[in-house]
């Protein structure tokens, strides 16, 4: 059996199947989620397994969460997550990340997504099918960037932008530079234990134009919901960040204008005095 300890360490250390799901991907582990054949959406269960883990055949393994303990299943952790009990977390051998560390991760995470989104733009004009890995990966990297970060925006993203990292038939894309670049990112995020504003910005911009390029490689492949998913998550973020920007910009301008009222009125209530001839 391919499984290690990875699925019970995530589901102690997580609140919700949003962050469950993301903690999983983090590490590297390929989630697969159940919808519901009668409330179309809805998630009703999940498999797992990791990259190698195959039958003979050499077709994926996957595990379902009950399969793997009957604590593990959905209904059982969303019991958990509702009642706020917390699983006790091995936390003494986690790396600290100092906060020099931590920004070069989210320079490196910067600079991965914008490798992958040139990757996925000469894709979608001479191989549209040389970008599936790359686009699957977008997940990890948006789910990680969303618990890191600690932002619901991201998350929203995320959410919506898992349709569109799913390929044809759940088949398994081959792995690429860039593909593997979006995941080592994506593990190394969710290694730091927290954000850091000025980086996460840039960050976010790039991850916007990562999955405006899905959207763009989509629509060669001519798979229009998939397409439509990451261009909506693309909206969606852009928007947000458009709002930031504005607020900042607001904010600054406000600042701005109070220090110059002020000046104004101490200049006005005391002038500066004219200095006489020097003897």
């Amino acid at each position: 059996m391919c499984c290690g300890p990875l699925w019970p360490r995530a589901a102690a250390q997580t609140l919700d199947e949003g962050e469950f799901f993301a903690q999983l991907r983090a590490l590297g582990v390929l989630v697969r989620e159940r919808l519901s054949e009668v409330n179309p959406g809805e998630v009703t269960g999940y498999a797992v397994t990791l990259p190698g883990c195959t039958e003979k055949d050499g077709a994926l393994r996957w595990f379902g969460g009950g399969r793997l303990h009957d604590s593990l299943s959905l209904p059982q952790l969303r019991a958990r997550w509702a009642d706020g009990e917390r699983g006790a977390a091995e936390r003494s051998g986690a790396p600290r990340i100092s906060a020099s560390e931590r920004a070069e991760i989210y320079r490196h995470a910067a600079r991965q997504a914008a490798v992958a989104a040139e990757h996925l733009h000469r894709c979608a004009v001479t191989d549209p099918g040389a970008g599936a890995d790359a686009a699957w990966a977008a997940a990890d990297a948006l789910h990680a960037a969303a618990q890191a970060t600690g932002s619901r925006v991201l998350r929203c993203t995320a959410d919506r932008y898992d349709r569109a990292a799913r390929a044809p038939h759940r088949q398994v894309p081959s792995r690429t530079r860039a593909g593997d670049g979006l995941r080592t990112a994506a593990r190394l995020l969710a290694m730091t234990g927290g954000d850091d504003q000025g980086e996460a910005w840039s960050l976010a911009r790039n991850l916007v134009s990562l999955v405006d390029a899905v959207a763009g490689l989509r629509a060669a492949q001519a798979h229009a919901a998939q397409a439509a998913a990451a261009r909506q998550a693309a909206e969606q973020l852009h928007a947000a960040l458009t709002r930031a920007r504005q607020h900042v910009s607001v904010a600054t301008a406000g600042r701005h204008e109070a220090a110059v009222s002020s000046v104004s009125s101490t200049y006005v209530a005391r002038p500066p005095t004219r200095a006489g001839p020097t003897r």
